[in-house]
């Protein structure tokens, strides 16, 4: 979600998916090695059309021009994010890797919709939180307040 791909703009996203509007300016990241020809748009779940997916309580995905309208026109999510390509694991997959530690698990975090220029420095924020609000548990534990 914060890998920008360097190699295709926003306006010729509208141009490869022979689209009506035109995204205002922003990155396009990187959503994961599979289908890179795929483009999505990864937004808050304030926003729904008739061909969003809703992931979760936090995040949806759309790509039509409806979204693009809307978000040209201010009426779209509050938060979104070009996304060429996605991830996608084998049944228990993921939850293997994430019993072996190969992943973090992390609460939904505002952070993640920042325009970040260096890759690292979203997670950093996230983990900082997290790490954060973990210590302020355990003294809270501790010492009982």
């Amino acid at each position: 979600m914060n890998a920008s791909v360097s190699n295709i703009t926003q306006g010729q996203i509208s141009q490869i998916y022979d689209l009506k509007h035109t995204l205002p300016k922003c990155p396009v990241y990187c959503g994961g090695p599979l289908h890179t020809d795929r483009c999505t748009i990864l937004h808050s779940a304030d926003y729904r059309n008739s061909s969003t997916e809703v992931i979760n309580d936090h995040v949806g995905i759309t790509f039509n021009d409806d979204i693009i309208h809307h978000i040209n026109q201010g009426r779209g999510p509050r938060h979104w994010k070009v996304m060429l390509g996605f991830c996608m694991w084998q049944d228990g997959q993921l939850d293997a890797e994430l019993m072996k530690g190969y992943w973090i698990e992390q609460d939904y975090n505002l952070t993640v919709w920042g325009n970040y220029k260096r890759r690292d420095k979203m997670w950093r924020r996230i983990i900082e939180t997290s790490s954060q609000k973990h210590a302020k548990q355990f003294i809270d534990n501790v010492f009982n307040t």
